[in-house]
Protein backbone atom coordinates (compact mmCIF):
# COMPACT_ATOMS: atom_id res chain seq x y z
CA UNK A 1 0.00 0.00 0.00
CA UNK A 2 1.37 3.41 -0.90
CA UNK A 3 1.90 5.81 2.02
CA UNK A 4 -0.78 8.43 2.25
CA UNK A 5 0.50 11.73 0.93
CA UNK A 6 0.19 14.77 3.12
CA UNK A 7 -1.84 17.54 1.55
CA UNK A 8 0.25 20.50 0.40
CA UNK A 9 -0.03 23.62 2.56
CA UNK A 10 -1.91 26.43 0.97
CA UNK A 11 -0.13 29.80 0.45
CA UNK A 12 -2.34 31.30 3.15
CA UNK A 13 -1.25 28.64 5.66
CA UNK A 14 2.41 29.23 4.82
CA UNK A 15 1.95 32.97 5.19
CA UNK A 16 0.30 32.56 8.61
CA UNK A 17 3.14 30.28 9.73
CA UNK A 18 5.82 32.77 8.70
CA UNK A 19 3.91 35.58 10.41
CA UNK A 20 3.69 33.54 13.64
CA UNK A 21 7.43 32.79 13.58
CA UNK A 22 8.21 36.49 13.06
CA UNK A 23 5.89 37.42 15.93
CA UNK A 24 7.55 34.92 18.26
CA UNK A 25 11.01 36.20 17.36
CA UNK A 26 9.91 39.81 17.97
CA UNK A 27 8.30 38.88 21.28
CA UNK A 28 11.46 37.10 22.39
CA UNK A 29 13.63 40.06 21.44
CA UNK A 30 11.36 42.43 23.38
CA UNK A 31 11.56 40.17 26.42
CA UNK A 32 15.36 40.14 26.24
CA UNK A 33 15.43 43.93 26.00
CA UNK A 34 13.14 44.22 29.03
CA UNK A 35 15.30 41.81 31.04
CA UNK A 36 18.44 43.71 30.08
CA UNK A 37 16.85 47.00 31.13
CA UNK A 38 15.89 45.61 34.54
CA UNK A 39 19.38 44.17 35.01
CA UNK A 40 21.02 47.49 34.13
CA UNK A 41 18.77 49.39 36.53
CA UNK A 42 19.70 46.96 39.29
CA UNK A 43 23.41 47.26 38.60
CA UNK A 44 23.21 51.05 38.40
CA UNK A 45 22.12 51.16 42.04
CA UNK A 46 25.23 50.58 44.18
CA UNK A 47 23.38 50.48 47.48
CA UNK A 48 24.84 53.73 48.84
CA UNK A 49 21.46 55.48 48.88
CA UNK A 50 22.87 58.38 46.85
CA UNK A 51 20.77 59.86 44.07
CA UNK A 52 22.34 59.76 40.63
CA UNK A 53 21.35 61.54 37.44
CA UNK A 54 19.85 59.63 34.51
CA UNK A 55 21.64 61.37 31.65
CA UNK A 56 24.71 59.87 29.99
CA UNK A 57 26.54 63.19 29.82
CA UNK A 58 26.85 66.17 32.15
CA UNK A 59 24.57 68.29 29.99
CA UNK A 60 21.49 69.09 32.10
CA UNK A 61 18.76 71.16 30.51
CA UNK A 62 18.16 74.79 31.46
CA UNK A 63 15.12 73.69 33.46
CA UNK A 64 17.22 71.19 35.43
CA UNK A 65 19.85 73.83 36.11
CA UNK A 66 17.25 76.27 37.42
CA UNK A 67 15.63 73.58 39.57
CA UNK A 68 18.96 72.73 41.20
CA UNK A 69 19.63 76.41 41.90
CA UNK A 70 16.18 76.89 43.43
CA UNK A 71 16.37 73.71 45.54
CA UNK A 72 19.82 74.60 46.89
CA UNK A 73 18.79 78.18 47.70
CA UNK A 74 15.72 77.09 49.70
CA UNK A 75 17.30 74.11 51.46
CA UNK A 76 17.71 74.40 55.19
CA UNK A 77 20.95 73.58 57.04
CA UNK A 78 22.29 70.08 56.42
CA UNK A 79 22.43 68.06 59.65
CA UNK A 80 25.90 66.57 60.02
CA UNK A 81 26.52 63.03 61.21
CA UNK A 82 29.06 63.47 63.98
CA UNK A 83 31.97 61.08 64.44
CA UNK A 84 31.56 59.05 67.60
CA UNK A 85 34.42 59.03 70.10
CA UNK A 86 35.20 55.37 69.40
CA UNK A 87 35.71 56.16 65.70
CA UNK A 88 37.88 59.27 66.02
CA UNK A 89 41.09 57.48 65.04
CA UNK A 90 39.43 55.97 61.96
CA UNK A 91 37.98 59.36 61.03
CA UNK A 92 41.35 61.11 61.31
CA UNK A 93 42.94 58.41 59.12
CA UNK A 94 40.31 59.08 56.44
CA UNK A 95 41.35 62.74 56.16
CA UNK A 96 44.70 61.99 54.43
CA UNK A 97 46.72 64.29 56.70
CA UNK A 98 50.46 64.50 57.13
CA UNK A 99 51.82 62.86 60.33
CA UNK A 100 52.40 66.24 62.00
CA UNK A 101 48.93 67.52 61.06
CA UNK A 102 47.37 64.30 62.30
CA UNK A 103 49.07 64.65 65.69
CA UNK A 104 47.99 68.28 65.99
CA UNK A 105 44.40 67.40 65.13
CA UNK A 106 44.28 64.57 67.66
CA UNK A 107 45.59 66.97 70.31
CA UNK A 108 42.84 69.46 69.51
CA UNK A 109 40.20 66.74 69.60
CA UNK A 110 41.39 65.61 73.03
CA UNK A 111 41.32 69.13 74.50
CA UNK A 112 38.55 69.41 77.10
CA UNK A 113 35.73 71.86 76.65
CA UNK A 114 36.09 75.18 78.42
CA UNK A 115 33.34 77.36 79.87
CA UNK A 116 32.08 79.98 77.49
CA UNK A 117 32.67 82.64 80.15
CA UNK A 118 34.68 82.78 83.36
CA UNK A 119 35.45 85.38 85.99
CA UNK A 120 38.35 86.18 88.31
CA UNK A 121 38.34 88.21 91.56
CA UNK A 122 41.24 90.41 92.53
CA UNK A 123 42.56 89.62 96.00
CA UNK A 124 43.46 93.29 96.55
CA UNK A 125 39.97 94.47 95.66
CA UNK A 126 37.53 91.76 96.71
CA UNK A 127 34.51 94.04 96.51
CA UNK A 128 35.02 94.99 92.87
CA UNK A 129 32.92 93.38 90.18
CA UNK A 130 34.54 90.26 88.74
CA UNK A 131 36.55 90.76 85.55
CA UNK A 132 35.38 88.58 82.63
CA UNK A 133 37.92 86.32 80.98
CA UNK A 134 37.97 85.96 77.21
CA UNK A 135 35.88 83.03 76.06
CA UNK A 136 37.72 80.04 74.64
CA UNK A 137 36.66 78.32 71.45
CA UNK A 138 34.31 75.34 71.56
CA UNK A 139 35.89 71.87 71.45
CA UNK A 140 36.67 70.60 67.96
CA UNK A 141 34.30 67.97 66.54
CA UNK A 142 34.49 65.83 63.41
CA UNK A 143 31.66 64.85 61.07
CA UNK A 144 31.36 62.31 58.27
CA UNK A 145 30.64 63.57 54.76
CA UNK A 146 30.41 61.96 51.32
CA UNK A 147 31.08 63.80 48.07
CA UNK A 148 29.81 62.24 44.85
CA UNK A 149 29.08 63.00 41.20
CA UNK A 150 25.31 63.34 40.89
CA UNK A 151 25.26 62.71 37.13
CA UNK A 152 28.02 61.13 35.03
CA UNK A 153 31.40 60.07 36.37
CA UNK A 154 33.43 62.13 33.92
CA UNK A 155 36.36 63.49 35.94
CA UNK A 156 34.73 66.39 37.80
CA UNK A 157 36.96 67.67 40.63
CA UNK A 158 36.09 69.87 43.62
CA UNK A 159 37.81 71.20 46.73
CA UNK A 160 36.14 71.21 50.11
CA UNK A 161 37.04 73.61 52.94
CA UNK A 162 35.80 73.27 56.51
CA UNK A 163 37.26 74.86 59.64
CA UNK A 164 40.78 75.15 58.17
CA UNK A 165 40.73 71.69 56.59
CA UNK A 166 41.02 71.56 52.79
CA UNK A 167 40.89 68.60 50.43
CA UNK A 168 40.62 68.12 46.67
CA UNK A 169 38.40 65.24 45.55
CA UNK A 170 37.86 63.56 42.18
CA UNK A 171 34.13 62.85 42.12
CA UNK A 172 32.77 59.36 41.49
CA UNK A 173 29.22 58.03 41.38
CA UNK A 174 29.89 55.75 44.34
CA UNK A 175 31.20 58.67 46.37
CA UNK A 176 34.20 59.39 48.59
CA UNK A 177 33.55 59.36 52.36
CA UNK A 178 35.84 61.03 54.90
CA UNK A 179 35.73 63.21 58.00
CA UNK A 180 35.91 67.01 58.22
CA UNK A 181 36.10 69.35 61.22
CA UNK A 182 32.70 70.79 62.05
CA UNK A 183 32.88 74.48 61.06
CA UNK A 184 32.20 76.93 63.87
CA UNK A 185 30.65 79.36 61.38
CA UNK A 186 28.25 76.66 60.15
CA UNK A 187 29.46 76.77 56.55
CA UNK A 188 31.21 74.09 54.46
CA UNK A 189 32.57 75.53 51.21
CA UNK A 190 32.82 73.58 47.95
CA UNK A 191 34.87 75.01 45.05
CA UNK A 192 34.85 73.72 41.49
CA UNK A 193 38.33 72.70 40.28
CA UNK A 194 37.84 70.74 37.05
CA UNK A 195 34.89 70.20 34.72
CA UNK A 196 35.26 66.70 33.31
CA UNK A 197 33.39 66.83 29.99
CA UNK A 198 32.60 70.53 29.77
CA UNK A 199 28.94 70.25 30.74
CA UNK A 200 29.39 71.56 34.28
CA UNK A 201 30.54 70.15 37.62
CA UNK A 202 27.77 68.05 39.15
CA UNK A 203 28.37 67.49 42.86
CA UNK A 204 26.40 66.30 45.84
CA UNK A 205 27.31 66.29 49.52
CA UNK A 206 25.82 63.86 52.05
CA UNK A 207 26.28 63.33 55.77
CA UNK A 208 24.53 60.25 57.05
CA UNK A 209 20.99 60.29 55.68
CA UNK A 210 21.06 64.03 54.91
CA UNK A 211 21.89 65.04 51.34
CA UNK A 212 22.39 68.24 49.36
CA UNK A 213 22.71 68.53 45.58
CA UNK A 214 24.63 71.61 44.47
CA UNK A 215 23.78 73.79 41.48
CA UNK A 216 25.77 73.02 38.33
CA UNK A 217 29.19 74.53 39.05
CA UNK A 218 32.06 75.81 36.94
CA UNK A 219 35.81 75.76 37.70
CA UNK A 220 36.70 78.48 40.21
CA UNK A 221 33.15 78.87 41.49
CA UNK A 222 32.64 78.49 45.26
CA UNK A 223 29.39 77.74 47.08
CA UNK A 224 28.78 77.60 50.81
CA UNK A 225 26.57 74.91 52.34
CA UNK A 226 24.93 75.70 55.67
CA UNK A 227 25.36 72.86 58.18
CA UNK A 228 24.31 72.14 61.72
CA UNK A 229 24.71 69.48 64.41
CA UNK A 230 21.98 67.47 66.09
Amino acid sequence: MKPQEQPAESPATVSRGLWLQTLLRATGAAALIAIAAVTYAHLASDGTGLSFGQSQTDAPSDAERQQRISTFATQGPLTLRLVEHANVSLAVDSMELSPSSKRALLTDLESPAAPATATVQSAQAPKLAPEPLPARRAPLRLAWITLWDTDVEDGDVVRIDSQGYSRTVVLTKRGVTFAVPVPTDGIITVTGINDGDGGGITVGLASGAAKAVFPIMSPGQSLGLSVTMK
